[in-house]
């Protein structure tokens, strides 16, 4: 496929998304520095042709700095490229997916009242030899880009991560390699801040897990991760991290079940089947490109 008619397609699908032109009033910089970021990413031999969207969602999370979302941008493009069993072959029907969307629980949740997206994860499946990181991890990014999509720019993200159907196989089974390249994306490729990261019915095992993907996180990163154990105060929890309306009725939250939850979360990935596979063409443009 031609790239014109590539980025046609895609268009298609990003119009779907937010008002630009309503979201850029209210950011702190214009299209001059949005225009002057996708002239320089323009010009860079590993960078397909980038959506004004995207330079938008990033100069947004670096607070308008041209030059550091242009680091982030191309960091961007270098680890998808690089990292295809995380971000690649992301057709929701295939069997690989299938399976990720059975043994885990993955569903993002209303944005909070101070801008932050909130997404939520809780394996379900006991069964170690069936887990994989790479997919739940290839499922969370499927649903977060689509948020950023629809709703556009934020303050921040927020993970819940509830770990009361982990084992101890399953914080064994990621490759250091996967880890490594996943929290290298979150801290220097994302255009989403981390606000914070909290983990759910906590136990010795998180610690264990800890130990092992510390060295890979940057101090801005562990210092927003908040450790609940399965006696925590919800509403203690609803008043300071976040509200009762934006949590699952699971965890006492006004929000249907997080299996309900997911299962609509699934659908809307559905329909997002032909917006991965022509993302992943542009992706492949941009190597195609760098070879030249």
């Amino acid at each position: 496929m031609d790239q014109e008619k590539l980025l046609k397609e895609i268009k298609v699908f990003l119009d779907k998304g937010y008002d630009y032109e309503d979201t850029l009033k209210r950011m702190s910089f214009g299209q001059k520095e949005v225009m002057q970021l996708k002239e320089r990413l323009d010009k860079l031999p590993n960078v397909p042709n980038v959506q004004e969207k995207l330079c938008l969602q990033y100069l947004n999370g670096t607070n308008g700095d041209v030059d550091e979302a242009e680091k982030r941008i191309q960091k961007y493009y270098e680890i998808k490229t690089s990292s295809p069993e995380l971000f690649w072959n992301r057709d929701p029907d295939s069997e690989e997916l299938q399976l990720t969307f059975k043994i885990q629980r993955i569903a993002a949740l209303p944005i909070t009242p101070d801008k932050s997206f909130v997404f939520i994860q809780r394996t379900v499946d006991p069964n170690t030899q069936i887990f994989n990181f790479d997919t739940v991890f290839k499922t969370f990014m499927m649903i977060a880009e689509y948020n950023m999509l629809i709703h556009g720019p934020q303050d921040g993200s927020i993970l819940i991560s509830d770990w009361n159907g982990t084992k101890f196989g399953h914080i064994f089974q990621p490759r250091i390699s996967s880890i490594r390249k996943g929290l290298d994306f979150i801290q220097h490729a994302s255009p989403l801040k981390t606000k914070a990261v909290h983990i759910l019915n906590s136990s010795h095992l998180f610690q264990v897990l800890f130990s092992i993907i510390k060295p890979f996180m940057k101090k801005e990163l562990a210092d927003v991760i908040h450790i609940h154990t399965a006696d925590m105060d919800y509403n203690e929890f609803f008043e300071k991290h976040v509200p009762r309306h934006c949590m699952p009725s699971d965890y006492g939250g006004d929000l249907p079940s997080l299996d309900e939850l997911h299962a609509k979360n699934i659908e809307t990935l559905r329909t997002m089947k032909e917006y991965y596979r022509l993302e992943e063409l542009h992706f492949k443009s941009g190597i195609e490109k760098s070879s030249i």
